[in-house]
């Protein structure tokens, strides 16, 4: 089911593999996330390195992945 951008479904759906064609508006909805490995450099670092072939780590400030929260 897609609601604006994002698609959800109910947990048996998922688990099933049949998020796509989810219909259970009754159930609980959760976001289905996007296959694959989520992006750990921001858009700016992507494209430096789609362009000027540099592969560098990122460490800009409006970096996508922030990594777990260390408490101390």
């Amino acid at each position: 089911m897609l609601v604006g951008e994002k698609k959800f479904a109910c947990q048996s759906c998922i688990k099933g593999h049949r998020a796509t064609t989810c219909k259970h508006s009754d159930r609980p909805l959760f976001e289905v996330k996007k296959k694959g490995r989520p992006p750990t450099q921001c858009q700016h670092c992507r494209d430096l390195r789609k362009t000027k072939s540099v592969h560098v780590r990122c460490d800009c400030e409006g970096k996508v992945n922030q990594g777990p929260l260390l408490l101390s």
